[in-house]
């Protein structure tokens, strides 16, 4: 199987020689920064990260490119959607990550310091983090600071203790204050990340992916993040609004955080860290988000194999946990979903800012182009039995 893998994707004109050309440190550095400058609490994408994105699509020519049609928000759903392909419901793979980033309401305070409302789960523990609270300006439509300072968690109590600006009330989210950084050298990034990492690699993969017959939606949904609680409908709100419009895909391909380290509902991977490759996992939630099923999972283990020789790295996550996140959605119209993103560090700020690494994005990208060329291919059908 490795061998049929390997013949379809060197079969692929130039495929290779533009994996390197374009899938590079640099332009997946400017693409990250783009978004990662902007601040996207819940329910804010489309006059936040959406305009950044677009921006991006437009400077370099992909807007234009045949085949490529983008929209802000998709059919009023509030989600951005990018397609490649001629089809304009029926789309073979899909490609699913989210803009928006955890944040916080405020309730009533005093003396500057307002408890907050988790509109995401919540994970830091015990001290403070640099935080900024946001409020919509409707004369520009977009979204303004409106003061600074802490979240401050102290046992079970989670407030936002103000430095500048108030007073404050409701309307307004907070977020933490985070500038990317990025160590060239050991490929380290730090900042949000999550999910902006996977969208970028998104992006990066449809400059490559334009150039080929596929059919191709990806999706870059809002209100991923939302109320906490053990539910499925709790969060990844915005994206149940989009897959409704789709025909099932042959293959649905989720990418968020997958912790590197333990954290509250379950361990760390094993034996893998930041900076060596784009990660897969069987399983969501230990089971009560969704589960590959075991053809496709065992089409990605012969698929990490392949992109090894080619020196594209994917590595099988056993064991460590992965949160849910849109594959919550593509389980209502389809099976075939694989859970495929990148190590991060500190999700959520659990106990310092998020990392991961940019060795890990660009494999990701190169593993989001390969797999949906297998899923076009012949191969597909034959070894997974799932039809074109």
């Amino acid at each position: 199987m490795i061998n049929e893998m390997l013949g379809v994707l060197d079969r692929v004109p130039h495929l290779f020689t533009r994996l390197e050309q374009e899938v590079t440190e640099d332009r997946a550095h400017r693409y990250i920064v783009a978004l990662e400058s902007v601040p996207a609490p819940s329910q804010t994408a489309q006059w936040t990260r959406v305009p950044a994105v677009e921006r991006l699509l437009g400077e370099d020519g992909l807007l234009d490119a045949p085949g490529i049609e983008w929209a802000r928000n998709f059919e009023r759903s509030g989600n951005a959607v990018l397609t490649l392909g001629v089809e304009p419901r029926a789309k073979r793979v899909w490609l699913l990550a989210h803009l928006d980033q955890i944040s916080y309401l405020l309730d009533p305070g005093t003396d500057g310091t307002y408890p907050l409302v988790p509109l995401c789960f919540h994970m830091q523990r015990e001290g403070r983090r640099p935080a900024v609270a946001l409020g919509h300006d409707l004369a520009s439509g977009t979204l303004t600071v409106r003061g600074r300072g802490d979240i401050v968690v102290d046992g079970s109590s989670i407030g936002f203790q103000a430095r500048e600006g108030g007073p404050f009330g409701p309307g307004l989210r907070v977020v933490y204050d985070s500038q990317l950084e990025w160590n060239r050298e050991s490929g380290v990034l730090t900042g949000y990340l999550d999910d902006s990492v996977a969208c970028v690699a998104m992006l990066l993969a449809a400059r490559v992916l334009h150039h080929y017959p596929v059919e191709v939606l990806i999706g870059l949904t809002d209100e991923e993040e939302g109320a906490p609680g053990d539910a499925n409908q709790s969060f990844g709100r915005g994206g149940r609004r989009l897959v409704r419009f789709y025909e099932p895909p042959n293959l649905a391909i989720i990418a968020d955080v997958h912790e590197s380290e333990a954290m509250t509902r379950g361990p760390g991977p094993r034996d893998l860290l930041p900076g060596e490759g784009a990660v897969f996992a069987e399983r969501s939630s230990s089971g009560r988000g969704t589960v590959t099923p075991p053809h496709l999972y065992a089409f990605q283990q012969e698929m990490a194999g392949a992109l090894a020789q080619r020196g594209i790295h994917l590595h099988e996550n056993w064991g460590g946990y992965v949160s849910r996140s849109e594959d919550i959605n593509a389980t209502i119209v389809t099976p075939n979903i694989a859970l495929i993103g990148f190590l991060c560090s500190n999700r959520h700020y659990a106990t310092d800012r998020p990392s991961a690494n940019m060795r890990d994005l660009l494999d990701l990208a190169r593993v989001f182009v390969c797999y949906t060329l297998l899923v076009h291919s012949d191969l597909w059908g034959r070894a997974t039995g799932v039809r074109q």
